[in-house]
């Protein structure tokens, strides 16, 4: 808790007076010694302390990006940032630190460009190979390129998401998503793939009000038309070679209220937010009873100190 709170006080002085008003920071990364990638709701900030009488530096660069690519050695991660008709720019990261900057730069270009709506919560960013996933509480994100994203993405409203699943092959396996009457398929390796089914489906039942995925099942034929669900899915969520994922064990819950606060800041989740999913975590409690209410005490303790 006490490093949400610190996280605008231990921004320097020299960088918080450019920060404009209703600018909020988001995150902050150590991407080297004495450096950090800063971002805000609308710009990245590359802060860096030199020499031995501390004389502080800083790059900023916009959010308002149509595309981010990253081209790797085994030294130096270097991110292009590429702006259309303005242009494009650049900073360089250690190799060993570029994981560290993938998800705050990932969804400060989500906020910023708006293909995350204002008080819409980006839960998990993924990025395997050439594999670009984004879990929010209303949408399925995905982008395939060796850009680590740009405009070329694709959405799946958990409005008309359907289903949810998992087909295996040998080393890899297929996410299959039911979205508006058709069958979309996204291949990573089996491990990866289990831990995005896991997250999206659970995204899911929240966003329908289940405590649960099975809880969901149960009730999709009162939410899409029998004639929709028959057209769709018997050859393939029939399929013996389907792995179902019947229960979402206490390691892979998502347990949402508090990621968000861990990765938003105190200052970037809306109370009320907060407070809706504390009253979804207090419906599971028949199944988790215990843990729900450990959980749960540790978020309400968070809230009096926000």
């Amino acid at each position: 808790m006490q490093r949400w709170r610190s996280l605008s006080m231990d921004i320097p002085s020299l960088l918080s007076d450019s920060i404009k008003e209703g600018e909020k920071i988001v995150s902050r990364v150590l991407i080297a010694s004495g450096t950090h990638m800063i971002t805000t709701t609308e710009r990245v900030f590359i802060h860096r302390e030199e020499g031995i009488i501390n004389n502080e530096i800083f790059e900023e660069y916009s959010l308002g990006v149509d595309q981010i690519s990253v081209f790797s050695d085994r030294r130096k991660s270097r991110i292009v940032l590429n702006y259309g008709l303005e242009g494009t720019r650049e900073f360089s990261v250690y190799a060993k630190y570029y994981d560290r900057i993938v998800d705050p730069l990932v969804r400060g270009v989500l906020k910023a460009t708006r293909v995350v709506e204002p008080g819409e919560l980006i839960r998990h960013v993924y990025r395997y190979g050439q594999l670009t996933i984004v879990l929010t509480d209303k949408q399925f994100l995905k982008h395939i390129g060796v850009a680590l994203w740009s405009r070329d993405y694709e959405s799946y409203q958990y409005e008309d998401i359907a289903r949810i699943d998992i087909e295996k092959g040998g080393v890899s396996a297929e996410i299959l998503i039911e979205y508006k009457g058709r069958m979309h398929i996204i291949k990573t390796d089996k491990d990866r793939a289990r831990r995005v089914c896991v997250q999206a489906r659970n995204g899911l039942a929240l966003y329908r009000g289940c405590k649960d995925y099975q809880e969901y099942e149960k009730m999709i034929p009162s939410i899409f038309s029998d004639e929709s669900i028959e057209r769709i899915s018997p050859s393939v969520f029939m399929n013996e070679s389907i792995e179902k994922i019947s229960k979402i064990s206490k390691d892979d819950q998502m347990i949402v209220a508090i990621e968000e606060l861990e990765t938003g800041g105190s200052h970037h989740v809306k109370t009320e937010d907060v407070l809706r999913k504390l009253l979804q975590l207090e419906g599971s409690m028949i199944a988790h009873k215990k843990d729900t209410e450990n959980r749960i005490r540790e978020i309400k303790d968070m809230l009096e100190n926000l």
